[in-house]
C-alpha cells in the first residue's frame, strides 16, 4: 500500500526533528543568552525589560571608549547588576570583556565580579585576579562555590590596557565541572561531583568582591564591557563560537580586541613595482602536511587553493625527521610516499613543475634538528635534548647538510626552508659532556648548573651551542650558493632583539642574517594578537629590515579544539604587514587551516592584485658570481 503525503504536510512533520538535529537553525549563540548588557546607557539607575536587567552604578560610569559605551571602575567604584534570569549553581555560563586599568607590575587582586548564594553556607561566586592572597596572587580565578570547593585557575595577569574575553561555565551533578576559557579557549577546568542546586542572594557585584564573605575591597580599576549571561553550561565549541560571533560585531574587531590591528591598518600603503607595473610582494603559505605528496589529484588541488588566494610562494615540508616526501639518494622516504615512488612518479618533481607553471615559487621544508622517529640511533644519544638530534654530533651535522644538498643539487627548487635550526635544549650525554671539556677547556657540569645565571658560564654555554648550529648553516649556504646562487635560504624562529637574552638553543637569526649566512628570517608568531611591537625592534638591528617577515597563523587552538581563523581577521594580518612593514611580505602557518572563507577574503582583499616575490639578496648575489 502506498500513502501520498503532500510535500507541505510532509515540511511540517519533518520541520521540527531537523530543527532538532540543528538543520536550519541560524539563530546565534547570543539570541539564546538570558542576559545581553553593553552598558549602553549612562544613567545611575537603569532599567531594561527583557535581557538587560537592572544596573545600578556606585560611583562607577558608563564612558565612551574607543570600542563605544562601556562600564568603567576607578578606585572604590563598583557596580550592581540584577540579571532578568537569576544565577544558580546548577549551571551557567558568563562570558564578560575586561581592559585592566591597573599599572603593568602590580602585584594587587582584581575582582571582575563576585555574589552571594542561597545555600546557608555563606557560600559565593567571584571571577578575579588574584584570590587567597598570598599564594593567589598571581593567578586568575574562577570560584564557582567556596563551600563546595568547586573553583579552578592558571597562573595568568591580564595585560593592562588591553581588551580579552573571559569566559566561565560550570555544571552541577555527580559529573559536575568549573570551566575558565580566555578568548574562546579553555584555560581551566575542574572536574568535581556536587549536588546542592543554590540561587543567587542579592546582586552581582560587578567590578568588587562585595559578594564574597572574605571580601577584601578588591576593586577592579578599568573597563568591562558585553556581559552575556546563559542559565546553561556552554560546551568548549559553543564558547569558541560565542567568542567568533562577538568577534564579528564591527565595535569588537576593529576598536576592541584588534585596536592594535586597526592602527596599523590606518597606516599608507607602500607598495614595490617592477618598471612593468608588477606588484613585488612576497606572500608564503606553509604546509606542514604530506597530502601533497600522496597524488597527483592532492598536489593539483593544494596549489589551484593557493594560486586561487594568490600566494606566490609554496613551503611544502619535505623531511620532518623521519622519512622525506621526496626519494632521496641518502634515506628511506616515508612509507605512504614511497608507494608512489614505486609506481615510477617523482612527487617533487611533479610538484615543482607544476608550481613553476602557475607563477609559484617552490622552497622546501626541514625540519633540521627535529627527531621524528628513532630510525637513525646513531645521531643522538641518551642525554640528547627530547625529540632532537644531537648537533654536538659532527657526523650528523654532516648528514644533514648532505640530506638537503641531495635534494638541491637534483631539484630545480626556489629557495630551502629550515625549521628547527636549534638544539631544542643542552645535550648532557657523555660524548656531549667530553666535547664541550675538550673544546671549551671547562668542566661541562660547573658551567651547566650555572647556565641561568649571566656571566662566564651562561656565555660559554651559549658560544658551545651556537658554533654547533652555526656549522650547519655554513656549510649548507657555502655549499648551495656555489652551484645556486639564486636560490633563497631561510629560518624560522623567534627573534630576539640584541638587548634581550637568547635562549641557550644556538640560535642568532638576526646574526645569521646580517653576516650573509641566509636570507630570510621567518618570525613564528600565531598568537591572535601578535607581538608587533618585539618585530619592530628586531628589524632595528637588521642590516637589511626586509629580510625579516611575520609568519602569522590562520588558526585558533582550543584546548584540543583547533579552528581556521576568519577570512576577514587572516585579510588583515596581511593588510596590517603591508601597511606596518613595506617591502618585507607576509607568511601563513598553515595551510590545513586555509579555508575556503580565508581565500576569498585574502583575494578580494590584501591579494588583489597578483604580485612577485621579492628576495632583498637574490640579484645582488647572482650578480657577484
Amino acid at each position: 500500500m502506498r500513502f501520498l503525503v503532500q510535500p507541505k504536510i510532509l515540511l511540517l512533520i519533518l520541520l521540527p526533528l531537523l530543527m532538532a538535529m540543528g538543520f536550519g537553525d541560524k539563530r546565534s549563540l547570543s539570541e539564546d543568552a538570558n542576559a545581553l548588557e553593553d552598558f549602553s546607557e549612562p544613567k545611575q539607575e537603569i532599567n531594561f525589560s527583557a535581557r538587560k536587567g537592572n544596573l545600578q552604578l556606585k560611583n562607577a560610569s558608563i564612558v565612551e571608549d574607543v570600542t563605544g559605551k562601556c562600564l568603567e571602575f576607578l578606585p572604590s567604584s563598583w557596580a550592581e547588576y540584577d540579571p532578568p534570569i537569576g544565577l544558580t549553581t546548577a549551571a551557567g555560563t558568563i562570558s564578560i570583556w575586561v581592559k585592566p586599568g591597573w599599572r603593568e607590575g602590580d602585584s594587587n587582586s582584581h575582582t571582575v565580579f563576585s555574589s552571594r548564594w542561597k545555600d546557608g553556607k555563606k557560600g559565593y561566586l567571584a571571577l578575579s585576579q588574584g584570590w587567597w592572597e598570598p599564594a593567589g596572587s598571581d593567578r586568575l580565578y574562577f570560584i564557582l562555590s567556596n563551600q563546595e570547593h568547586v573553583h579552578c585557575s592558571l597562573p595568568y595577569k591580564l595585560t593592562p590596557g588591553f581588551w580579552s574575553n573571559i569566559t566561565v561555565s560550570w555544571n552541577s551533578g555527580p559529573k559536575g565541572f568549573c570551566r575558565l576559557y580566555i578568548d574562546g579557549k579553555k584555560v581551566a577546568e575542574k572536574s568535581k561531583s556536587f549536588l546542592p542546586s543554590s540561587l543567587q542572594d542579592g546582586p552581582l557585584f560587578l567590578g568588587i568582591d562585595k559578594g564574597a564573605t572574605n571580601s577584601h575591597s578588591r576593586g577592579f580599576e578599568g573597563c568591562l564591557d558585553d556581559l552575556t549571561i546563559f542559565d546553561k553550561a556552554l560546551r568548549d565549541e559553543e564558547v569558541a563560537n560565542l567568542y567568533r560571533e562577538q568577534l564579528k560585531q564591527p565595535h569588537l574587531v576593529e576598536n576592541k580586541k584588534f585596536k592594535w590591528l586597526n592602527d596599523g591598518l590606518k597606516l599608507s600603503l607602500k607598495q614595490e613595482r617592477t618598471k612593468d607595473g608588477t606588484l613585488i610582494e612576497t606572500r608564503a603559505i606553509f604546509d606542514e602536511d604530506i597530502r601533497w605528496a600522496i597524488s597527483r589529484f592532492e598536489t593539483d588541488r593544494i596549489l589551484a587553493r593557493i594560486k586561487r588566494a594568490r600566494f606566490n610562494v609554496y613551503v611544502p615540508c619535505v623531511w620532518h625527521g623521519k622519512g622525506t616526501y621526496f626519494p632521496s639518494t641518502i634515506v628511506k622516504a616515508d612509507p605512504r610516499v614511497q608507494r608512489r615512488i614505486d609506481a615510477g612518479e617523482d612527487p617533487l618533481a611533479y610538484l615543482i613543475e607544476k608550481s613553476h607553471s602557475m607563477g609559484i615559487e617552490v622552497h622546501p621544508w626541514f625540519t633540521v634538528v627535529k627527531r621524528g622517529n628513532d630510525s637513525y640511533p646513531q645521531f643522538f644519544d641518551d642525554g640528547s635534548p627530547e625529540k632532537a638530534y644531537n648537533v654536538h654530533n659532527i657526523e650528523f651535522r654532516k648528514f644533514i647538510v648532505n640530506l638537503m644538498m641531495d635534494l638541491v643539487k637534483r631539484y630545480d627548487v626556489d629557495g630551502v626552508n629550515l625549521d628547527y635550526i636549534r638544539t631544542m635544549g643542552i645535550c648532557t650525554s657523555d660524548h656531549c659532556r667530553k666535547n664541550y671539556e675538550d673544546n671549551l677547556g671547562h668542566n661541562f657540569w660547573a658551567d651547566y648548573a650555572l647556565k641561568h645565571v649571566s656571566g662566564p658560564a651562561r656565555d660559554r654555554l651559549q658560544r658551545w651551542q651556537d658554533t654547533a648550529v652555526t656549522h650547519i648553516l655554513e656549510d649548507f649556504s657555502a655549499q648551495t650558493w656555489k652551484i645556486k646562487p639564486d636560490l633563497i635560504i631561510s629560518v624560522d624562529g623567534h627573534p630576539r632583539p640584541k638587548t634581550k637574552t637568547r635562549p641557550l638553543e644556538g640560535r642568532d637569526e638576526t646574526k645569521w642574517a646580517n653576516s650573509g649566512l641566509i636570507d630570510i628570517i621567518f618570525a613564528m608568531d600565531y598568537r591572535e594578537r601578535i607581538d608587533f611591537e618585539t618585530i619592530d625592534l628586531v628589524r632595528k638591528d637588521l642590516n637589511n629590515k626586509d629580510k625579516l617577515i611575520v609568519l602569522f597563523g590562520n588558526y585558533e587552538k582550543n584546548d584540543q579544539l583547533v579552528l581556521a581563523r576568519s577570512g576577514s581577521l587572516v585579510a588583515k594580518y596581511a593588510e596590517f604587514a603591508k601597511k606596518k612593514w613595506p617591502g618585507s611580505g607576509v607568511a601563513f602557518y598553515l595551510y590545513a587551516w586555509l579555508s575556503d572563507e580565508q581565500i576569498e577574503a585574502l583575494r578580494k582583499g590584501a591579494f588583489a592584485e597578483t604580485s612577485i616575490p621579492k628576495w632583498p639578496d637574490r640579484l645582488k648575489r647572482v650578480s657577484n658570481q
